[in-house]
């Protein structure tokens, strides 16, 4: 078995992994699932977003890079213009990736990811989408605010892992809900508050583990007129009940509530969790409409991928990191988009048979950013192959200097936190202290604690998140929609709240075993110890939940 040159540890691989990488001639993995997700997830910037400079025009632009990236950072408009990057020709008395963070570091990179947008400027991985502000990896939403991982959404707040969901707030894992506030892991829910694991329920607050009812308060059946008289003593427009409210039902749900061990939907032959309309995975999380997959962290319509984090519609790729839209053949690339048979860079967009490259645009045929015939190209890329191979370097991964954010700004930040002294001795870009703009700002105490109380004069002030250490605002489409949906208005920067609820996707880059709390089967799961005891097999929970 072998041993992770990372962490110690020992893995596995699957026959599935072998194929795929055999199928790319490249050889087996040297470090283990996770440590290969925490590495490449370092790669991934998430939830900040940075007013600074293009470096070609140096118009003021919002990106997700900021003025520390190493690299020139362009408008998106800019690059796809105007790329012409540097070049050089390949030594082969030099260590390769000293060549390429010599070459890269001048080459220019988008200052976002996505594209077909109206009206999103303040979005990031954000796709064809109108009028979101402060939202994070989606498609086909409009009128978002504060959201992560979402497809076709409509005005809401602060969604997590949800689609097709309309006028819902702090929703977690939810499809298909409308006017629902605080709901995880439900569906085809409508009019609710406080829903952990239910379906095709309407009219309901603090119920878990139901289907198909309507008027129920913590999984009591009552009368449309009993449901209406207890409903009005909630006052979930103060921010202090709702609060309250969120604490009392997380404490419910994970000492009362059965949870199904894995969080797989209408899949073939997997193993893994969070998956849905998939066939053949291996250990494979947060994936849809995909086969063929092994070794796999958050991506969407994929075939044939190992080993990689965050691709959109792509076949046939290993050891890579934000490979999207249409590409093919991708071998340890970062931000590939639209391009094949590429390896080694970064950067890239339309481009084909390209090796050790970034930054360029429509390109065939180069190493190093230098065009070749062919024929040349083939002879010398083989070459380069074959000494890596032979320095034991070939499928390693770009080493973690080459991110261009830093590792607190970076998904794996989130799934895996390290100190800035622990960052430092893994040789990971630290994040550089931020100065804010010398400004009074009020607390979040100044807020109204009920929303239905403010006014617009709250949209004319800046307070201070001192937790987050960092300014927010509250805008008037803020204070609009929380009126109307008596919900408290935020109290805090954006972030942590997000990532709040972005806790109850519980997962640390592994399946563990624990033991069905019914029949006792040994059964394979993400969640946390903690729950165990409240863990049900699929057979148990579809026989206890669904009957």
């Amino acid at each position: 078995m072998p041993v992770c040159k990372v962490s110690g540890e020992e893995f596995e691989y699957s026959a599935l992994e072998q194929r795929i990488r055999d199928k790319l001639t490249v050889p087996m993995p040297t470090i283990s699932p996770k440590s290969a997700f925490q590495h490449l997830g370092a790669f991934w910037q998430h939830f900040a977003l940075h007013k600074r400079k293009s470096d070609f025009s140096q118009e003021e632009i919002i990106s997700v890079f900021d003025e520390h990236c190493p690299y020139p950072v362009w408008h998106r408009d800019e690059w796809v213009k105007n790329a012409n990057p540097s070049f050089a020709g390949y030594n082969f008395d030099k260590p390769f990736f000293d060549q390429l963070w010599e070459l890269f570091q001048k080459c220019p990179m988008p200052h976002m990811i996505g594209g077909g947008n109206e009206n999103c400027e303040y979005t990031d991985d954000w796709w064809h989408s109108k009028n979101c502000y402060l939202c994070h990896s989606g498609v086909d939403n409009e009128d978002l605010y504060y959201c992560y991982r979402v497809g076709r959404c409509r005005s809401s707040l602060f969604a997590v892992f949800c689609f097709d969901c309309e006028l819902c707030t702090d929703l977690v894992s939810c499809d298909n809900c409308y006017n629902v506030t605080y709901a995880i892991n439900s569906a085809y829910c409508r009019d609710s508050y406080f829903l952990f694991d239910c379906r095709n329920c309407s009219d309901c607050l603090f119920c878990f583990n139901l289907r198909n009812k309507q008027y129920c308060i913590g999984n009591k059946q009552l009368t449309r007129e009993e449901f209406e008289t207890e409903k009005a003593k909630y006052n979930f427009s103060s921010f202090k009940h709702y609060e309250k409210a969120k604490e009392e039902f997380a404490q419910t749900i994970t000492t009362q509530a059965w949870w199904r061990t894995l969080q797989v939907n209408k899949c073939e032959n997997v193993t893994g969790n969070y998956l849905q309309n998939d066939k053949n995975m291996d250990n494979c999380f947060f994936l849809e409409e995909s086969e063929d997959c092994a070794n796999y962290f958050r991506g969407y319509k994929l075939k044939d991928v190992s080993s990689s984090v965050g691709c959109f519609n792509i076949e046939l790729a290993v050891g890579s990191v934000l490979t999207q839209d249409g590409s093919y053949d991708a071998r340890f690339c970062f931000n590939v988009i639209n391009s094949r048979f590429m390896e080694y860079s970064m950067n890239c967009l339309n481009c084909e048979h390209c090796f050790a490259c970034s930054g360029l645009v429509g390109k065939k045929y180069h190493i190093l950013n230098k065009e070749y015939s062919p024929e040349e190209y083939g002879t010398i890329k083989e070459k380069i192959v074959q000494q890596l191979r032979d320095q034991d370097i070939y499928g390693d991964f770009f080493p973690g200097h080459f991110a261009p954010c830093s590792y607190e700004e970076s998904l794996a930040q989130v799934y895996w936190p390290l100190s800035h002294e622990e960052q430092k001795q893994k040789g990971l870009r630290v994040k550089a202290d931020t100065n804010y703009p010398v400004h009074e700002y009020l607390t979040r105490d100044d807020i109204p604690d009920d929303s239905l109380s403010a006014n617009d004069n709250i949209c004319k002030k800046a307070f201070w998140d001192e937790t987050a250490k960092k300014p927010f605002t509250i805008l008037k489409s803020d204070l609009e929609f929380c009126q109307r949906q008596k919900i408290p208005l935020p109290h805090g920067y954006y972030v942590p709240r997000i990532k709040e609820n972005f806790a109850w996707l519980f997962f640390d880059g592994a399946l563990r075993e624990t033991t069905c709390a019914k029949t006792g089967k040994r059964v394979l799961t993400t969640l946390p110890a903690k729950l165990d005891g409240r863990i049900l097999s699929e057979e148990a929970y579809l026989e206890t939940i669904v009957g």
